[in-house]
């Protein structure tokens, strides 16, 4: 045979392996990784890209694997099947995760991994093993497409609350084949079993990308959940509190109880919520607060500091100030729950009407001047404060608050403790509460720019009185290095500013005044001066009822 004979049937061999090669894979287009178990990879795939994932080098005591890919932006598909794409096959989305039942000698596995986006996509990828005394996530699915499912669903959520979703699991069993799997209905494997969730938290406004890889290896493997995450409940769905713009990894251990042998966990495949969205403008992620949030922030700021250090001093500035907080508190509530209001135009008009509500305690004052009864309007505030700090504690996702009479009962019995308590002196209660509620204004100020949580000490508890769901949430909160500085500072500047005002006001009366009485005193004085005035001559001068130190002590702005 001649050398072009010889070339012509070398380049047929070489084209039918390539074909018989190309029918064994399903598609020569894939390209081709290696993972080992329990350690994940990140991958930056390009546009439009199809992957093959190969797990090698399985135990023979593993009995399951649980592929899982994460990206923080942009979905991805996941199938068992590089051929079909199908929904009982395949996952898409930008945390997923599917199951492969392991068979007697398997020591490797292939997956398929596809973006359909135009961008380059950054993606964590790792496969978990678990033995055959471990049980089996999502191993019971009764409503997800795939037959196995260990994926977490955000069923809903909004811009203060997530509803976590995930399927129940099965018992561990041997690898394939075996006669039959335990039955998922079966009364003695869904008593067996129990679920815990966990969450871990980011840093607030933290969006970057490596952030979001960091957490999210926090919450892969059993170990590191226990080490990390936070436990927030039980159940198969959850709904808990968020924080528009702070990512939250959710993740649920599924313990199989063995009696009087060691028990034994599995993980899900942890899912992520910002409760905003990367990808609209209408809750964008980059723009959570408007200008009116931090003008509002920014002047609870310089009044906070105002009733801090001076309140009690401007007694009639310090009564207007906090009969505006209650009738501005009452009307939200009001226009929240009785109309359908923008929440711009409920806060301006409940800023109408505080300013009309402490002008009328203000005008209370003027008329009656009894300060016990005017004070305690304002330990009331204080009361509210110091209730919701109790119920920001672990102490408020107690399950007894649900009902609506147990939490209303408390939370009003808070509220009227405190001013109680403290009613008989009127004016160290008149300066605790200037100094607590003012340091606790300057605190939301900075809070509105640092991005604390220490700003949802109210906010949860006026959610809680106008979003009838909101008793059923579970309350979470992060607590973080900018949270604790700011707890801080916020105990310094009461101390600081009690400190100095009952310095300022040792030796002084405890209230002024009453106003009226004042001016009916000051009309009568001028009527007998005119009485007596002289025909020719000057005016004599009138006597102070009060020495020059006691004129001055009471000389306020208002």
């Amino acid at each position: 045979m001649s050398v072009f004979g010889h070339m012509v049937w070398s380049s047929l061999v070489i084209l039918i392996c390539l074909a018989f090669t190309g029918c064994t894979r399903g598609n020569i287009g894939y390209n081709s990784i290696t993972l080992l178990p329990n350690i994940p990879r990140q991958l930056n795939i390009a546009p439009h890209e199809s992957l093959e994932v190969h797990l090698i080098n399985i135990s023979a005591e593993s009995a399951y694997a649980i592929f899982q890919t994460h990206t923080q932006k942009h979905n991805l598909t996941v199938s068992l099947d590089g051929e079909h794409h199908s929904i009982s096959e395949a996952v898409n989305g930008t945390n997923n995760g599917v199951v492969t039942l392991l068979k007697i000698n398997q020591t490797n596995v292939t997956w398929y991994l596809f973006s359909n986006v135009n961008d380059t996509v950054n993606a964590l990828v790792i496969a978990v093993t678990y033995s055959v005394e471990d049980p089996v996530a999502g191993g019971c699915n009764l409503e997800f497409p795939l037959e196995n499912d260990p994926n977490l669903l955000i069923a809903s959520y909004n811009y203060y609350k997530a509803v976590v979703d995930h399927q129940l699991a099965n018992i561990g069993f041997e690898r394939e084949p075996i006669l039959q799997p335990p039955i998922c209905e079966d009364q003695s494997v869904k008593k067996a079993l129990s679920y815990d969730t966990y969450q871990y938290f980011l840093l607030e406004r933290d969006l970057r990308e490596a952030s979001y890889f960091s957490a999210i290896e926090k919450m892969l493997t059993v170990e590191s959940i226990l080490k990390y995450g936070s436990k927030i409940g039980g159940g198969l769905s959850l709904t808990t509190s968020v924080k528009p713009g702070q990512g939250v990894v959710y993740n649920v251990l599924v313990t199989e109880n063995k009696g009087n042998i060691s028990n034994t966990m599995a993980a899900y495949v942890p899912t992520v919520t910002y409760a905003c969205s990367f990808n609209s403008d209408v809750d964008s992620c980059y723009a959570i607060n408007d200008t009116l949030t931090y003008v509002l922030c920014t002047l609870s700021g310089v009044v906070g500091l105002f009733l801090c250090f001076f309140g009690h001093r401007f007694f009639k500035t310090e009564l207007f100030i906090f009969g505006f907080l209650v009738f501005l508190l009452i009307f939200y509530i009001i226009f929240t729950v009785g109309t359908d209001l923008s929440s711009t135009v409920r806060i301006i008009l409940s800023v109408l009407f505080g300013w009309i509500g402490g002008s009328l305690w203000l005008l209370f004052w003027w008329c009656c001047g009894i300060a016990e009864l005017s004070v305690l309007l304002v330990g009331m505030v204080l009361g509210y404060l110091v209730t919701s700090v109790i119920f920001f504690t672990p102490l408020g996702s107690l399950s007894v608050w649900s009902s609506n009479f147990n939490y209303g009962m408390t939370f009003a019995s808070g509220v009227l403790l405190v001013p109680v308590l403290l009613l008989y002196w009127a004016q160290k209660l008149s300066i605790i509460s200037c100094t607590v509620v003012g340091s606790y204004g300057f605190v939301i100020a900075i809070s509105s720019y640092a991005h604390s949580s220490l700003t949802y000490i109210i906010i949860n508890s006026i959610r809680r009185e106008t979003l009838d769901d909101f008793r059923n949430v579970v309350l979470s909160t992060s607590f973080h290095a900018s949270d604790i500085i700011l707890s801080v500072v916020w105990i310094l500047l009461t101390i600081l500013g009690a400190a100095f005002q009952f310095y300022r006001e040792r030796g002084n009366h405890r209230f002024p005044p009453c106003p009226r009485s004042e001016w009916k005193r000051r009309r009568e004085m001028g009527e007998l001066l005119d009485e007596r005035r002289p025909l020719l001559g000057n005016r004599p001068k009138a006597r102070s009822y009060m020495n020059s130190d006691q004129a001055e002590n009471y000389d306020e702005i208002t």
